[in-house]
């Protein structure tokens, strides 16, 4: 039952489980109500739409509160389910200091099962005395984040794995003066601004287990975040760099860091060739990569597929990589592991995507719109990749009928016919701004048990009508979102 389940949507699941008695003891389990969140919104009544909450029988995991003044309501809601949430995320809430008789003045709470915590312009850092099994803490206090709040968070998390901070960081060579150190945390913190040191604190206390850092929108020093790739123990898998960040530290942050496995150079300042070639000398397992939209790469592709263990690869919108490089690294490929790729509107011939694709059977999300993609391609695509779940292929001026349905002559027997329908795991399907395929085509072809969304814009061989849009709703049962335009 529970497997069943767990193909329908939260608001199904939340429906089918007032059947009976029986299938609702069946819901209330982990595996079903992980994703289920609880959502409080701000009103002037937030007190009445909180006590119904205090019967509740269902062992909810997930509590959000946005635009929510946290009273002495919501903390003992939140200290009588404290043992059974796992996600607590709050949103522009605030903290009734107001009320001198709460019976919950200078009390903290401790949660001792929650792994996640969000606080999105929320002052709600000291609620809470012990978080001893959290591993992700996201945090976007618009002028509130301070050592202060950084260190209160540093004495109480030891298994942080994920750490998303966005804010500005204010860093001074000198600021490691300003405090003295202790094995707790900083003895003297400011309340009013965040500085590198308060920080850097935190990511060395949780060095064992922290993993995964997202710096992106923070303002640090360039020394400054190379500092963090040099704290003994440290071993992080995936960063995510401050924007702008110049392009000169970021092979000296990864020869530090050798376990990075997911990189992101999209926003990294004169990110070039040698940039991109010095990380994929250093960093042999490599299995995530994205640099997008960055017109100062090349050669350096050759590289990248040089790569044996690279997963997912992103170079959209990198419009300079030549077609020649394309060939080139495609005829000394390596990598043979890709399971999401993203080409869109990449300078690579037919020829070269078609042996990369099929020497990447296992790809799951493949976009290759603004490409000439070949009938043979599509047609070998629809053969070889069954396990896609994503297609994007929009702006392909030579995919025709014949690609969607595989009936095109002189194939032979090393590309079988095939239509588009093979792909029986397909969810998302692109094909917008592509003038030669036909409503008889779209018939034959977009047959798709999964299919969900289904993109036909711009498409000028297209007759749009009721009736064509009824057969591919018939058709695709699971469809929710038909976008169609002339």
């Amino acid at each position: 039952m529970i497997h069943i389940f767990e193909f329908l949507d939260v608001g199904d699941r939340l429906k089918v489980s007032q059947v009976c008695k029986k299938w609702l003891q069946t819901i209330d389990c982990h595996e079903l109500l992980c994703d289920v969140k609880v959502q409080f919104l701000g009103s002037r009544e937030v007190d009445k739409d909180v006590k119904p909450f205090f019967r509740m029988t269902r062992k909810f995991q997930w509590f959000s509160f946005r635009k929510v003044l946290i009273n002495d309501f919501v903390i003992e809601l939140l200290e009588k389910y404290s043992n059974q949430l796992v996600t607590l995320s709050f949103i522009d809430c605030t903290v009734d200091e107001g009320n001198s008789q709460s019976k919950f003045k200078g009390k903290k709470l401790r949660l001792d099962n929650l792994t996640t915590l969000d606080a999105l312009n929320s002052d709600i850092p000291l609620l809470f005395a012990s978080l001893p099994n959290v591993t992700e803490l996201k945090l976007n206090i618009f002028n509130g984040l301070s050592d202060y709040l950084i260190s209160e968070f540093a004495m109480c998390l030891s298994k942080l794995e994920r750490l998303l901070l966005y804010n500005t960081v204010y860093f001074e060579a000198g600021d490691l003066k300003l405090f003295c150190f202790d094995n707790v945390g900083v003895t003297n913190p400011s309340q009013k601004v965040l500085t590198f040191s308060s920080l850097k604190l935190l990511i060395e206390k949780n060095r064992t287990t922290l993993r995964h850092v997202d710096l992106s929108f923070l303002r640090i020093s360039d020394e400054a975040l190379l500092s963090i790739s040099e704290i003994e123990g440290l071993k992080l898998r995936t960063i995510q760099f401050p924007r702008k960040y110049l392009s000169c530290y970021i092979h000296k942050f990864c020869e530090m860091q050798s376990s990075l496995i997911c990189l992101n150079l999209s926003f990294v300042l004169h990110g070039t060739d040698l940039t991109v070639c010095a990380v994929c000398e250093c960093l042999h397992n490599l299995q995530e990569l994205i640099i997008i939209n960055n017109p100062n790469i090349d050669r350096c592709i050759c590289e990248i597929f040089q790569l044996q263990n690279l997963v997912k690869l992103d170079v959209s919108g990198s419009m300079n990589i030549s077609e020649s490089s394309y060939q080139e690294a495609v005829a000394n490929l390596k990598t043979f592991n890709l399971k999401y790729l993203n080409l869109h509107n990449a300078k690579i011939s037919d020829d070269s995507l078609f042996k990369l694709l099929k020497c990447n059977q296992n790809i799951r999300y493949l976009d290759a719109s603004g490409i000439r993609v070949s009938n043979k391609t599509l047609n070998m695509i629809c053969q070889n990749l069954t396990l896609l779940k994503c297609l994007k292929l929009e702006s392909c001026p030579t995919i025709s009928d014949s690609g969607l349905t595989g009936e095109f002559e002189n194939y032979s027997d090393f590309i079988a016919p095939t239509p588009l329908s093979n792909l029986k795991y397909l969810e998302v399907l692109i094909l917008s701004s592509n003038s030669l395929i036909t409503n008889q085509g779209c018939i034959k072809a977009i047959r798709f048990r999964k299919l969900v969304n289904l993109s036909l814009t711009a498409c000028r061989g297209l007759i749009l009508n009721d009736d064509f849009e009824i057969e591919l709703k018939k058709q695709n049962p699971c469809l929710r979102s038909f976008e169609k335009s002339n």
